[in-house]
C-alpha cells in the first residue's frame, strides 16, 4: 500500500521551507501588521513553498509577506470602509506608496505596504520590472474598487455607481481583484533570474490567464461564506452563473494556460513552471477549502 505514495522523506525539504517561511511571516506581521487578525499565514507559507520549491527561504520571504499583506488589505477594504470616497482615498494612497516609494503610516496596512515597497525597491531586478509592477498593482486596485462597488450595491439594494453594469463580462474584466499580480511580480523579483525580461511577452499574458483561474477558483471556494457577508462580490452571485459553468471555465482556461507556457515549461524555466504550480495549488486549495479559514 505504501508504494502508492511518495516517500515521506521527499516531503521534508518542502516542510522545512514552509516552516521557515511561516516563522518569518509571524515575525513580520507582529511588527508590521500587529492589528490584523486571522491572516492565513499557514496557507500562505505552504502555498509559496509549493509554488516555488526550488527557492530558498530568503527568496520566499518577500513574496510571502506580500501575499499576507494582500489579505490584510482585503480585510481593511471590505470591513473598515463604508463609503466610496474612503475607498478612493485609501486606494490612491496605496498607489502613491508604490509609485513614489514614500512611506505612509496612515494605518497599519499602508505602513506594511511601505515596508514592502522599500524591500522590493532594494532588489537588484526591480528597475527592469518597476513599470510592470506599478501598472499591474494599479490594475489590482481597480479590480478591488469594482468589487467594493458591486458588493455594496447589493447591500444597499440600489443600482451601482454610474458606468458599472454588474454583468459577467464586466466581472471578468476586473479579475485582478484576486491580487495575483500583487504577488507574482515579487516572486519574479525574488527568483525570476536576469533573463526574465526577455520572456515577458509570454509570461505576462500567462499571469493574466492565471488571474482568471484564481478568481474563479476563489469564487467557488468562498461562495458559502460570502453569501452571508455584506459587501461581497462573487461571480456565483450573478444571474445565470452556476458552479458547473465556473468549473468548465476553470478547466478550459487551465488547458489554455498550459499551452501558452508549454515551451518554457519544457525547458524547466522556473517562472513558467511556477505559474502552472500556482494555478494547480490555487484550484486544489479553493475547490476544497476557503483559504481564509486556514489561519495561524
Amino acid at each position: 500500500m505504501t508504494d502508492m505514495f511518495a516517500p515521506a522523506a521527499q516531503c521534508v525539504p518542502l516542510v522545512k521551507l514552509a516552516s521557515a517561511t511561516l516563522a518569518d511571516l509571524r515575525r513580520w506581521t507582529s511588527e508590521h501588521l500587529p492589528d490584523c487578525r486571522d491572516l492565513p499565514l499557514v496557507g500562505v507559507a505552504f502555498g509559496e513553498a509549493v509554488i516555488g520549491p526550488w527557492a530558498t527561504a530568503d527568496q520566499l520571504r518577500i513574496p510571502a509577506r506580500v501575499a499576507t499583506w494582500v489579505c490584510a488589505f482585503d480585510d481593511y477594504l471590505e470591513h473598515e470602509i463604508t463609503e466610496l470616497r474612503g475607498v478612493d482615498e485609501f486606494l490612491e494612497r496605496c498607489d502613491a506608496v508604490v509609485r513614489t516609494g514614500k512611506r505612509d503610516d496612515g494605518n497599519p496596512v499602508l505602513a506594511g505596504l511601505s515596508a514592502l515597497q522599500r524591500d522590493l525597491g532594494e532588489l537588484t531586478g526591480y528597475p527592469a520590472l518597476a513599470s510592470l509592477w506599478e501598472r499591474k498593482f494599479d490594475s489590482c486596485l481597480r479590480g478591488h474598487r469594482y468589487d467594493w462597488i458591486a458588493g455594496w450595491a447589493r447591500v444597499r439594494g440600489r443600482a451601482p455607481e454610474a458606468g458599472v453594469k454588474l454583468d459577467v463580462e464586466e466581472y471578468l474584466e476586473h479579475v485582478d481583484s484576486i491580487s495575483l499580480w500583487h504577488v507574482q511580480v515579487p516572486r519574479w523579483l525574488a527568483y525570476g533570474g536576469d533573463e526574465l525580461p526577455e520572456h515577458l511577452d509570454v509570461l505576462v499574458p500567462a499571469v493574466d490567464d492565471s488571474a482568471v483561474l484564481a478568481r474563479l477558483a476563489n469564487d467557488l471556494g468562498t461562495i458559502a461564506r460570502e453569501r452571508s457577508e455584506p459587501g461581497q462580490n462573487n461571480l456565483l452571485m450573478y444571474d445565470g452563473v452556476t458552479e458547473d459553468w465556473v468549473r468548465d471555465e476553470i478547466a478550459g482556461r487551465m488547458a489554455a494556460l498550459r499551452r501558452r507556457v508549454a515551451a518554457l515549461v519544457a525547458e524547466n524555466y522556473p517562472p513558467a513552471v511556477s505559474l502552472i504550480r500556482q494555478a494547480e495549488w490555487t484550484i486544489g486549495v479553493y475547490l476544497g477549502n476557503d483559504l481564509r479559514t486556514m489561519t495561524g
